[in-house]
């Protein structure tokens, strides 16, 4: 068994459909988000993720 550490960062403009019923505003976001992966013979058999929606949610004006 081994675990595998992820970190991605997103960058965009907040467009289309709502985001945790905030209608598109137009407005740039930039978020981090952080997986941890378990894999079993060569396979993915665990994900765990997580991303501040808050964060995103503060940038868009929400909060």
């Amino acid at each position: 068994m081994r675990f595998v550490a992820v970190y991605f960062i997103f960058e965009g403009e907040h467009t289309g459909i709502p985001f945790f019923s905030v209608p598109a505003t137009g407005k740039k976001v930039r978020f981090s988000l952080m997986m941890m992966l378990r894999i079993e013979k060569g396979k993915i058999i665990e994900k765990r993720s997580h991303v501040d929606v808050h964060d995103i949610l503060w940038q868009l004006g929400a909060q």
